[in-house]
């Protein structure tokens, strides 16, 4: 897959079929979806500066075009195990409240449309401990997509860590 840019058009949905587009993409051996139109792009993973201090999810921060992004590792985030194949290994840069920031993932599968009658709800019997991010899975014919919520993946405090650290002073 190449680095693919969301222009407003593909963002807002070109009014063909049901749903919203959602971005898939690998962490380990599950599928998980975050909403098009936070992404702003998908990158190949590249040179990240570690930054001291940092939670361990943090990686650092990369120059994309120009502008400082503070990268998180999902894997570690979610305490996935298993071994990343760099060859296919993507960052996400997405819009989180008011800032940008670049997420590393195992692959990037596609866009799909998901419409909201195939979206349940989290399951109740799910321990809440930390699933608030989760909006819903998506009940596809073969898989599960967990779809996420962006602006509530990160606790308040580790938005207070990235928010506190100037990162661009563009």
């Amino acid at each position: 897959m190449q680095e693919v840019n969301f222009s407003a058009k593909e963002k807002d949905g070109d009014g063909k079929g049901d749903g919203i587009q959602w971005v898939l993409f690998g962490l380990g051996e599950e599928e998980y979806a975050v909403s098009a139109t936070q992404v702003q792009e998908i990158v190949r993973a590249t040179t990240i500066t570690v930054v001291p201090n940092m939670p361990p999810f943090v990686k650092g921060i990369c120059n994309l075009r120009g502008k400082i992004v503070p990268i998180i590792d999902l894997k570690e985030r979610f305490a996935i195990e298993g071994v990343t194949d760099s060859t296919k290994a993507r960052i996400i840069v997405a819009h989180i409240e008011t800032q940008m920031v670049g997420f590393t993932v195992d692959s990037v599968t596609g866009v799909l449309r998901i419409a909201p009658a195939i979206i349940e709800g989290v399951p109740a019997n799910l321990p809440k401990v930390d699933v608030d991010y989760i909006l819903g899975v998506a009940k596809l014919p073969n898989r599960l997509i967990l779809l996420l919520n962006l602006d509530k993946m990160l606790k308040n405090m580790e938005k207070l860590i990235l928010e506190s650290t100037a990162w661009d002073k563009k």
